[in-house]
């Protein structure tokens, strides 16, 4: 596709995005939309991970929850404001994934795997049972919104749904701005070349475990800036959110849209998202044609939507007679 073609369907998107407030006004479609994007930069810092460093992560929920709690318990016990709050959690969540990848990220495959799921379920356990900071399976309630000058008018307190579906656009943009910067760097060159073959890159001079454990620590402390943003959006938080099964969603999603791109894992977050929302019409149904869906796609499409609509653009570049 064309610069210009490229252009004109950010522009559409762009606006069809800015749109969607006036189009579906209900709280209940603004949630979801909400969450879309929450997932989204979730999907984002998972892809970063897996898609372009080849890591395997099974505890992507954990330092979401880590983020969530962080952020949470700052703004309720210092009275820090969702803006500084949320730099907290992901700060928090970042620390203790560099310190993770330190730890385990010199295993490969079905070991890593094993090894970040054990973690993922480590942190569900603490937070259930450190009832003296957490509130175990109790949650935390009363978590305050975000607030903004009050000139702006209805938007500064986060009163309506709206306010919060642009700030996740703006989050989600930001994510996917910082994470495209990266891969289109040298550093990304780097991330890729890794992701390939390992063994090759260590061996023209690249110190892979430097770069795996960067593009780990940035996925968890982007997630956890995702758990902040949940925390203040729900303004309640339990350990059932962040467990294991959370890890597997947003892996599903991040391989759904095409996990060696960066609109892929957006992607593939807004339709898993959205798409169980509208299967609930089919009642007790719902989750196994949920479940055959996803089995069609990853057999009809294994690179992903976006990896596949990729490749048919250029076979078809190619059998033009200009190609």
């Amino acid at each position: 596709m064309s610069r210009v073609g490229r252009w004109c369907v950010g522009a559409g998107m762009a606006a069809l995005l800015l749109c969607l407030p006036v189009l579906f006004s209900l709280d209940y479609y603004l949630h979801i939309f909400v969450m879309a994007g929450i997932h989204a930069m979730l999907a984002l810092s998972l892809g970063l991970i897996i898609g372009f460093t080849g890591q395997v992560s099974l505890c992507h929920a954990a330092f979401y929850g880590i983020g969530a709690y962080g952020s949470a318990l700052v703004s309720l016990h210092f009275g820090l404001p969702f803006w500084i709050a949320m730099w907290v959690g992901g700060l928090l969540a970042g620390v203790l994934s560099y310190a993770l990848g330190r730890l385990v990220l010199r295993l490969k495959g079905h070991f890593l795997a094993i090894t970040t799921a054990f973690f993922g379920v480590l942190v569900t356990v603490v937070l259930s049972n450190w009832v003296e900071v957490t509130k175990g399976p109790m949650g935390i309630p009363g978590i305050p919104r975000p607030s903004l000058p009050a000139f702006l008018g209805p938007l500064a307190s986060f009163e309506s749904r709206v306010a919060y579906y642009y700030l996740a656009i703006l989050f989600v943009l930001g994510a996917a701005l910082l994470v495209r910067r990266i891969v289109h760097s040298r550093l990304g060159r780097a991330l890729i070349a890794i992701r390939e073959n390992e063994e090759l890159a260590q061996s023209l001079g690249i110190e892979t475990m430097r770069y795996k454990v960067f593009a780990f620590t940035l996925g968890g402390g982007l997630a956890g800036i995702a758990g902040a943003f949940y925390a203040h959006y729900i303004l309640f938080i339990s350990p059932v959110t962040f467990t294991i099964g959370e890890s597997i969603n947003v892996l599903v999603m991040v391989v759904f849209g095409g996990m060696t791109t960066l609109s892929g894992p957006i992607l593939g977050a807004a339709i898993l998202t959205i798409l169980p929302e509208l299967l609930r019409m089919a009642g007790a149904l719902r989750l196994v044609i949920y479940g055959l869906a996803l089995m069609a796609f990853i057999v009809w499409m294994p690179h992903g939507i976006v990896g596949t609509l990729r490749e048919l653009i250029v076979r078809r570049e190619s059998a033009s007679p200009g190609g």
